[in-house]
């Protein structure tokens, strides 16, 4: 007769589920034609507005939450109007990607230098303006991404002694000086101080772990713009996220900080030789660590036969199944059905196919496997507060067992993640096939194991990393591939190559939340196993 648990995971693989929803939004602008008299044609924002959408769909934001400002359309006052309203279509706990190409200004208002952008018809929106409009919104997301490809997004100005004319039929720099000439002092760099995006979203009580600001260049460089192309930066970023940038530590994503050095270096080569223009430097502030773009895992990971187990479970008399899964399936971004984006992708060329990364000499597993913890908790929501104590830091093997006491500080999902003392395996303990309901209160404090079932120390003598979180939505187990646990091993996931890693990263981080909230909160600990 059929065991229960093979039933069981006869019934999950068969089990069609719909595909997941996304409260992700999108504000993308562009201006390459201006109303004001001096301002330099930018052909190549036409191609961004293309780039930018690709951006967007490969963040997991569909094309019907996408808005669009062109040319009249961005004006201060709709571009202003549209940040605002972003926040009302961007639900509590989602993400949100805000893009601006076109041309960087910068201008003395009240004796003061003022930096901001360049909107149609020749007014600037200050980074004060811009941080004031987006308030409600990074206050309410999970995550905010901007990407302005502007000459000095951060800080306006051309750098001295700058000619054009060589390179002016291949690239034009996207900045306009309002204030005049070169000896205008707004108009010279000179150790100028400037105040970026994101001091004035953090002043106005934004937190800098949920805000990420992506900029084409430094403050005393120019962003070029290239005819037929678009941005360098934007080109450089668009190709990184679809597939170019490297995992380089192996943890089974690319964070934002793994993106800008792949952008640099896609940059330094277009401009390698140029009598003109020397490389600009692409720039990633506040969380350089999040993870931008989910891929499917590059490997499968395979359930090998178990070797000696770092924690050994202890099984109760009872019926219950135990619970193991694999990697998560692929899951393809659908092709665009905007008529913007498509008109623009007839005219722009496509993007480099997207190819595995350069392989890497391997990190150490136990190094590997350890960013990857460390990269799921830098995704968290510092809103979302989880305290863990540890009754014993150190676990005799063979004696002692592991116990937890853990207290959110919100309703939510608690899970359990443990990289063992011989870093071969991850095991998801909690929920697990013994003790599957894993909804928590906020306040309350929750022991771990539970009576009915434990978790002792087996060995190899070394550090147990933990990573504890609890979600605001339950992630669905369906998202992983499900396999037939042993009973030596019922809360193995086995998930221990750079495949398992990616999924784990997937399934964690916001896989299966079906368009609700992908805040969460998480701490990881360290336990150690001695003789």
């Amino acid at each position: 007769m059929r065991s229960l648990l093979a039933l069981i995971a006869l019934l999950v693989s068969q089990t069609v589920f719909a595909q997941p929803t996304s409260n992700r939004t999108a504000l993308i602008i562009g201006i390459s034609e201006y109303d004001v008299p001096g301002a330099s044609l930018l052909d190549g924002v036409r191609f961004d507005m293309a780039s930018s959408a690709k951006i967007a769909n490969a963040m997991g934001i569909p094309d019907t939450q996408i808005k669009y400002l062109k040319n009249a359309e961005a004006t201060k006052e709709n571009i202003l109007k549209a940040l605002n309203q972003l926040a009302e279509t961007t639900k509590d706990g989602s993400r949100a990607f805000i893009y601006f190409s076109g041309h960087g200004t910068r201008e003395l208002i009240d004796e003061s230098c003022v930096e901001g952008l360049l909107t149609y018809e020749g007014k600037t929106i200050t980074h004060q303006e811009f941080a004031k409009a987006t308030q409600s919104l990074v206050k309410t997301a999970d995550k905010v991404i901007t990407m302005i490809d502007a000459c000095h997004a951060e800080g306006v100005a051309p750098p001295k002694g700058q000619t054009r004319a060589i390179s002016k039929s291949l690239f034009t720099p996207k900045y306009f000086a309002k204030s005049g000439g070169a000896a205008n002092s707004c108009s010279v760099v000179a150790n100028l101080k400037t105040r970026g995006l994101l001091p004035e979203i953090t002043r106005l009580g934004g937190l800098q772990e949920n805000f990420v600001q992506i900029t084409s260049s430094r403050p005393d460089e120019q962003s070029l713009d290239q005819p037929g192309m678009g941005g360098l930066a934007t080109v450089a970023i668009r190709d990184c996220l679809l597939g170019k940038a490297k995992d380089v530590n192996s943890s089974g994503a690319v964070s934002m900080s793994e993106v800008q050095q792949c952008a640099q270096n896609a940059i330094n080569l277009a401009l390698k030789g140029n009598p003109t223009f020397a490389p600009h430097h692409v720039t990633v502030s506040g969380n350089r660590n999040l993870i931008p773009v989910q891929r499917p895992p590059t490997t499968a990971a395979a359930a090998p036969t178990p070797s000696p187990s770092p924690v050994e479970p202890i099984k109760p008399p009872s019926t219950a199944p135990s619970v193991t899964a694999l990697t998560a399936p692929p899951v393809p971004v659908p092709p665009s059905s905007n008529p913007i984006q498509q008109a623009a992708n007839q005219a722009a060329p496509a993007p480099s196919p997207v190819t595995s990364p350069t392989k890497l000499p391997a990190p150490e597993p136990a190094l590997a496997s350890l960013a990857t913890l460390r990269d799921i908790e830098q995704q968290g929501n510092p809103k979302r507060v989880v305290e863990v104590q540890v009754s014993k830091p150190s676990l005799k093997i063979g004696k002692d067992s592991l116990d937890l006491s853990i207290k959110s500080s919100h309703d939510g999902y608690l899970y359990l993640i443990l990289l063992g003392s011989d870093s071969k395996s991850f095991y998801v303990l909690y929920p697990n096939g013994l003790d599957k309901n894993n909804q928590v209160k906020a306040g309350q404090t929750v022991r771990i194991p539970r009576p009915d079932w434990e978790v002792k120390a087996a060995g190899p003598v070394g550090t147990n990393n933990l990573l504890v979180m609890v979600s605001d939505s339950p992630r669905k187990l369906n998202t992983l591939t499900m396999s037939e646990p042993t009973a030596a091993e019922p809360f193995t996931y086995a998930l221990n190559d750079i495949g398992g890693r990616s999924a784990l990263i997937n399934f964690l981080t916001s896989s299966g939340t079906d368009g609700k909230s992908e805040s969460f909160g998480a701490k990881l600990v360290a336990v150690k196993e001695v003789k």
